[in-house]
Formats: structure tokens, sequence, C-alpha cells
């Protein structure tokens, strides 16, 4: 929920600093879905309460979030170096099957494809990544 402050805006009021050129992007963004929201010329109407435009913000942002985390796991459990398909020894061969996976993150559920590989030895089946996408860095 949004406080009121002095009027003074600390050097970077953001969370999180992204880089200039994300910046002056998300702001075209922010522009063009305030456009979507409140119509043509992008302005609430009137009287509009600043919670409900706090919640619109905070709706549109973490939608913005979950798509930006869902694409990228998305997209890199396609990018599986061979190095992540070994698994106490046995290096595992891909397949074009896959396996529906889910996290809850504070955005919303974020769901991908992860790519499923058998061990060829065991016959077992693996799954490069654990519980969590990337390699923790």
């Amino acid at each position: 929920m949004a406080k009121r402050t002095n009027g003074t805006r600390k050097k970077s009021s953001r969370i999180n600093d992204v880089s200039p050129e994300v910046a002056a992007r998300l702001a075209e963004l922010a522009g063009e879905m305030r456009q979507l929201v409140y119509g043509k010329d992008g302005v609430p109407q009137w009287g509009t309460k600043f919670t409900e435009i706090e919640s619109n913000g905070m709706n549109v942002g973490l939608e913005l979030a979950r798509l930006f985390m869902e694409q990228s796991v998305d997209e890199q459990s396609g990018q599986v170096p061979d190095t992540a398909l070994e698994c106490n020894g046995e290096a595992a061969e891909k397949s074009d099957q896959t396996k529906a996976a889910t996290l809850e993150t504070p955005a919303g559920e974020v769901l991908w494809e992860q790519p499923k590989t058998l061990l060829a030895e065991s016959g077992r089946a693996f799954f490069p990544s654990s519980a969590g996408a990337g390699d923790q860095h």
C-alpha cells in the first residue's frame, strides 16, 4: 500500500534497479498500459481513488513479472546444456518428452514444460533441474 512522503524523490525510487535501457522501455510500456486500462487518453477518470490506481498498476506489474518469469524459464528449458544432463556420473540422453512444471511466485503461478531425459544405464527418467529453475546464480 502507498504511503505519503515529503514530496522529494531519492536518487532511485525503484526497489530493484534496472538498466537505463530497461527503465526507458518500461516508461513507454507504462503509457501503453494506461491506455489499455483507462482508454485512449490513458488517464483515470477524475475522482478515481489512488488505491484503485495503485491496484491497477500492481495488477499490470505483477502480470508483467509473471510473464517475464514464465517466458524466461520456458525458453531456458529448451536450451539445456550437456553438462546439466549428468546424474551420479551417468549422462542422460535428450528426448522430445516434457513434464509440466509449476512454481508459485509473488506474481502468481509460473508454468513451463520441463525437458525429460532418460538415463540409459538405469532406465530412469531424469529432469535436469530440481524444484527451482536455473542454476542458483
